[in-house]
């Protein structure tokens, strides 16, 4: 802790102006008097002077300096000389006019025995916006015009490398003096050299600051993934997000994406990528370290993240992180022990990312620090928790999600596991006992590991996973070291299997392997990390394996989609039938099913009937990209029907009406359809007079013998529908074409226009004066026919005009009923009769079948 001592004057205000004692640091200094209850406001003791303003001619290009509000700063800060920023990159051109004054020796990892000289560019780029030397009167003006720039050539001159350069570019500037190593450069995949690399800066209180790549993707590159690392994102000149930046859980800051800066030759460019944005954030960093020299690592990378400027939604986010660098803002704003203040209970829970280390403060036993991550996958959550001082009371963790409420004892310096469902899950941190108000400010770091997928132990061929011989798809995890799944198939029927393998990030490059039993493996590594890998082969009956591993044995953080295509090739059980005299015989109501498996194939099929049918044949299962015709044949092959399936359609129909005798069918397809199995059914239904819904019928034999005589037809479907209604007009169109009424009558129906099928008929009726309309007008053609009107109707066509004498013939008709005397006549004279409960029931519609029934009776007289 720092000293209570303070140097302490009044002005006239009676403002007490205070700094540490000498050999105190500032940032405790000012965390001990911001929690003491005599203090009522802390504000910076600002140096005035007049602004900072560059001669550079092409400082007008550098708009990123104006959005990060760098040229705000100069005022204050624009050097740090005792600094030395290390550039891990293609090297620097050392002779540069606007750099080599800011120079300090480096190293060529690449070529030990030659300078690190830039033979690429990108170093020479990051370097001149980090410190190319301000205020000379050529060129540009860096962010620091004066600081010592380390170049550490680790890439070849095609701007890549090797994992171990990369390390031990991190490890030569750490034992070289450097503060801040400047990465502009990253890997898909972790890497457990690079990871202790990473550890080792951070234990020497250096900080990374790193690139998160332009793979337009949500996938931030190692090192900028590992927690101590500060990650950069970029942004457009109009703060919007950059979409071919890198992006995830493990962003923290966003810089200008685009910049104008040195080149190698002497020369300047414009720049772009995450690559260019990084640098920004090295040299505000520098820029907080030359005022705030005491500094932990730690402590400059959450003040640059507490100071920037939230241009997205509020708080952190994974696009934009905690916002746009701003250089004044980190320069001018008191550092906060504790940014996420204030986050007591559960419902205020800030956000806390996946593969962070952030800075916080417990400032007693009633102080409880909540925080909510959300996890992309099941698996396990590993935090670590770790302090400068010990600290005054055991401490707490408390897990919400999944399953409910749970507290762990969490020792600093131990490593705490909990198992997180996918989604939100919060965790709080506060002090066991309850003591008095006494700060502790303490660094909680996290990383996750994926689920073990539901197919292991399977990392051998002989513990492959049997999966059964169809299409399918499953997903799978690396979720340990040298994780590789297997995965077995017996096949018993030969056929062509496509295996595609998809990961769902570039963390993962995957192989596939496919291997029968005891023959030769073929490996498939055709593309590049996080595309899919895809295989099709012939398969045979017996066993096959497929291996899906990736090109690092190291775990991702990702899942993988093994999709399986299996097409069979089926055996036809009906050949040979390619001639008519090979044909299969069939039978109705029996599917049968067979294969087209050569161009050209031919398939006959023969069936006899002993009656008139209506065959309706089906052709179903068949592919719609292949032309596939259906004939139907006679006795002696001559054609009675042929039909080809239309574009895209699996499935082919035909109905049609055959006398007794044997029939061909005859299947045929434009090219082979091995991997399918088509279904042909045939359904007979007997017919009588065109008819298959009368067989049986009460009113069978009246409507054969109508519909023999052409009076009366179907519905086009080969049926007459017996038991339903007859409308007006289907009734007025029989009688006229039984009784051969030809003349018309010029009558207009509001509801039988000239266009109305029957219209014809209906004035004929009219004119023969069997019918008329209702009072209102209107003729009502498509309204049913009452059992009287059908009598009424009868009576006049036949010229029966009623008669007053005689009993009332049915129970249901009153003696004042208008169709009495018809009734009466029609019934005496054999024509109507009842039901057998005496009644008549005249307003109930009359059937088709019964309509049909008197109109033979009729017309048979």
């Amino acid at each position: 802790m720092a000293s209570s001592v303070i140097e302490r004057e009044y002005d006239q205000s009676h403002t007490v102006v205070a700094r540490p004692t000498d050999g105190n640091g500032t940032v405790e200094w000012l965390s001990r008097w911001q929690h003491s209850p005599q203090v009522q406001y802390i504000v910076p003791n600002k140096e005035i002077s007049i602004s900072a303003a560059a001669n550079d001619p092409f400082l007008e290009k550098q708009s990123y300096l104006s959005q990060t509000r760098t040229i705000e700063a100069w005022s204050q800060i624009d050097r740090n000389e005792s600094i030395v920023i290390a550039v891990v990159d293609t090297g620097v051109d050392l002779d540069h006019p606007d750099l080599k004054g800011n120079l300090v020796p480096g190293v060529n990892l690449v070529q030990p025995n030659l300078p690190p000289r830039d033979d690429n560019g990108h170093g020479t780029n990051v370097a001149g916006v980090i410190a190319a030397i301000g205020n000379n009167n050529k060129g540009i003006a860096g962010m620091l015009w004066k600081a010592g720039i380390m170049p550490i050539k680790a890439l070849e001159p095609s701007g890549r490398g090797d994992e171990d350069k990369l390390g031990a570019g991190i490890r030569y500037a750490v034992e070289h003096g450097a503060k801040i190593v400047v990465l502009s450069v990253g890997l898909l995949r972790n890497d457990s050299y690079l990871q202790e690399i990473v550890q080792y800066a951070e234990d020497q209180n250096v900080l990374l600051i790193a690139a998160t790549g332009n793979d337009e993707g949500r996938i931030i590159r190692y090192p900028a993934a590992y927690p101590t690392v500060l990650a950069v994102g970029g942004i457009r000149e109009d703060n919007t997000v950059e979409e071919r930046a890198n992006y995830g859980p493990e962003l923290d800051l966003v810089a200008p994406w685009s910049v104008f800066t040195t080149a190698v030759g002497g020369k300047y460019e414009y720049r772009d990528g995450t690559s260019m944005a990084a640098p920004q954030v090295a040299a505000a960093a520098a820029m907080v370290w030359a005022k705030y020299p005491d500094m932990k690592a730690h402590e400059v990378r959450n003040l640059l993240r507490q100071t920037a400027d939230d241009i997205a939604q509020p708080g952190w986010d994974e696009y934009t992180g905690y916002g746009l660098l701003r250089v004044d803002r980190a320069l001018n704003e008191l550092y906060k022990t504790d940014m996420y203040e204030p986050n007591d209970r559960r419902a205020d829970a800030k956000p806390y990312s996946i593969g962070r280390m952030i800075s916080a403060e417990l400032t007693g036993g009633a102080d409880v620090d909540w925080f909510q991550i959300d996890v992309p996958y099941d698996g396990t959550l590993s935090l670590q928790l770790r302090s400068d001082w010990a600290a005054p009371s055991a401490v707490k963790l408390t897990h919400a999600g999944g399953p409910g409420v749970f507290a762990y004892p969490f020792t600093p310096g131990t490593t705490l596991e909990l198992k997180v469902a996918k989604g939100a899950n919060q965790i709080a941190l506060q002090f066991e006992d309850g003591m008095e108000p006494t700060a502790w400010k303490y660094q909680l770091s996290s990383s996750f590991s994926i689920y073990r997928d539901p197919f292991e132990d399977n990392d051998r061929q002989y513990k492959a996973y049997k999966l059964p011989p169809r299409s399918q798809t499953v997903v799978g995890t690396f979720d340990h070291e040298g994780d590789e799944d297997w995965y077995a198939m017996t096949f018993e029927q030969s056929g062509v299997v496509t295996v595609k393998v998809t990961p769902d990030t570039k963390r993962i490059d995957p192989v596939l392997t496919v291997q029968k039993k005891g023959e030769r493996a073929i490996t498939v590594d055709d593309n590049d990390d996080g595309d899919m890998e895809l295989y099709s082969f012939e398969v045979f009956p017996g066993t096959y394996y497929y291996q899906v591993g990736k090109t690092i044995p190291s775990p991702a953080i990702g899942e993988y989609a093994l999709e399986i295509r299996y097409e069979p090739r089926f055996i036809d059980p009906n050949e040979p039938n390619d001639r008519s005299y090979q044909a299969t015989v069939i039978s109705p109501d029996t599917i049968y099913e067979g294969v087209f498996d050569r161009s050209a194939d031919v398939d006959y099929y023969k069936f006899t009937m002993t009656e008139r049918n209506l065959v309706q044949l089906s052709l179903r299962d068949i592919p719609g990209n292949v032309d596939i015709s259906v004939a139907l044949q006679n006795s002696g092959l001559g054609p009675i029907a042929k039909q080809t399936n239309a574009a895209g359609a699996e499935r082919i129909e035909m109905s049609v009406p055959l006398d007794p005798g044997t029939y061909y069918i005859r299947l045929g397809t434009n090219e082979a359809v091995p991997d399918r199995m088509y279904k042909l059914l045939i359904h007979t239904d007997v017919l009588i007079g065109d008819y298959v819904d009368i067989a049986g019928h009460w009113a069978q034999d009246e409507i054969a013998d109508l519909a023999g005589m052409n009076i009366v037809e179907g519905y086009g479907t080969y049926r007459f529908y017996p038991d339903r209604t007859i409308t007006r007009s289907e009734a007025v169109t029989l009688i006229v074409k039984a009784f051969g009424y030809t003349k018309k009558k010029d009558v207009a129906f509001p509801d039988v226009p000239p266009s109305h099928w029957a219209f014809e008929n209906v004035t004929k009726a009219i004119q023969a004066g069997i019918v008329q309309g209702y009072p209102d007008g209107r003729f009502n053609p498509d309204g049913s026919l009452t059992r009287v009107e059908m009598a009424v109707l009868f009576a006049k066509a036949i010229g029966v005009g009623g008669k007053l004498r005689g009993d009332i013939p049915f129970a249901d008709i009153d003696s004042d009923y208008w169709a009495l005397p018809i009734l009466k006549q029609m019934n005496a004279e054999g024509w109507i009769t009842g039901y057998d409960d005496d009644t008549f029931r005249p307003d109930s519609p009359t059937t088709r079948a019964e309509f049909a029934t008197m109109l033979r009776r009729v017309i048979r007289r």
